[in-house]
């Protein structure tokens, strides 16, 4: 079995699985010769998939999540960071919302941040001299 399986791969194997039960192989044989693993439920919905849309149920619907910081956003994000590193992701969100119109969560903000190195550093403050604390 392969480490991570491609799309043609993928492909293949659903074809070749539909193609075997077609040809009255039960599906766990079917499974079982296949070079994908697939679990018992994910065939049977295939077969369903395949009677409902014929050739397009073999497309590969997973799409995952979207790369919500690219381009443009990714840039602005980065020179923001490096102008002001004291900036708060919050702050961010409602510029890059302002801007953009793309509201990154302030958690996602917070990620990219940490992978770009770019996570923030509190302001500098000034710390009274030792006779201001006195009476």
């Amino acid at each position: 079995m392969p480490a991570t399986v491609t799309p043609q791969q993928r492909q293949v194997a659903k074809r070749e699985i539909v193609r075997d039960i077609e040809q009255g192989v039960s599906a766990r044989e079917a499974r079982v010769r296949s070079a994908v693993p697939m679990h018992r439920t994910t065939v049977y919905r295939l077969l369903k998939r395949i009677e409902r849309e014929g050739e397009n149920g073999f497309a590969d619907g997973r799409h995952g999540h979207p790369v919500k910081l690219r381009g443009e956003v990714l840039t602005f994000l980065i020179e923001s960071c490096q102008a002001a590193p004291s900036v708060a992701s919050s702050e961010l969100q409602h510029a890059i919302h302002e801007r953009f119109a793309s509201s990154p969560s302030v958690s996602q903000l917070n990620r990219v941040r940490a992978r770009l190195g770019l996570s923030r550093q509190p302001a500098q403050r000034e710390k009274k001299a030792s006779s201001d604390l006195l009476p």
